[in-house]
């Protein structure tokens, strides 16, 4: 069954989604080498700062002192959970649109992210990439990450092996063919 250029029904190729796991898997480590040149430049996002204000925290005792320092590092925490998120989103998008839909972790694996409607306008497609990239961080930001693992989830337990976001954007990671 065929439903706006998506063949409903139809089984992810064989090893699909372990290529898509291991795409996340390289972009996570470029994301974590892009944040560490970050902090080496800008000191930002600190979460070394984070870890000392955690650490300077004393265990067991009562003190009204300890909550000031708890809510310094919650402060310090969410600093820097929120600059790193931005970097990968920015990383994410940007990567998008330069490579036709693809991350670095994506062209690697020979995947895509594709509309399901090939009519789609470019410019449409584009926008829906940046909608969907932005509800994943969203979701990671605003419910601690749960919306987006039931979207991730979602891959395992759909005959195509589309996510949440995918269906929300109306895209879908596909393999694709490079030209020589």
């Amino acid at each position: 069954m065929s439903f706006l250029g998506l063949n409903i029904g139809e089984s992810a190729p064989r090893g699909y989604r372990l290529k898509r796991f291991a795409a996340f898997l390289i972009d996570v480590a470029i994301v974590l080498c892009i944040l560490a040149i970050t902090y080496r430049l800008t000191g930002k996002p600190d979460f070394p700062a984070v870890k000392m204000a955690f650490d300077a925290i004393p265990v067991g005792t009562a003190d009204p002192g300890n909550q000031v320092l708890a809510d310094t590092m919650l402060k310090l925490f969410n600093a820097a959970y929120v600059q790193a998120l931005l970097v990968w989103f920015i990383y994410e998008v940007t990567s998008q649109l330069i490579f036709s839909g693809a991350t670095l972790g994506k062209l690697m694996m020979k995947l895509r992210v594709v509309s399901w409607n090939p009519n789609r306008k470019r410019l449409l497609h584009y926008l829906m990439m940046i909608v969907r990239s932005a509800a994943k961080f969203l979701s990671i930001y605003l419910f601690q990450g749960f919306p987006f693992l039931i979207a991730s989830l979602s891959i395992f337990t759909n005959k195509e092996s589309r996510s949440g976001l995918d269906m929300m954007a109306r895209t879908s990671v596909d393999s694709i063919i490079l030209r020589r």
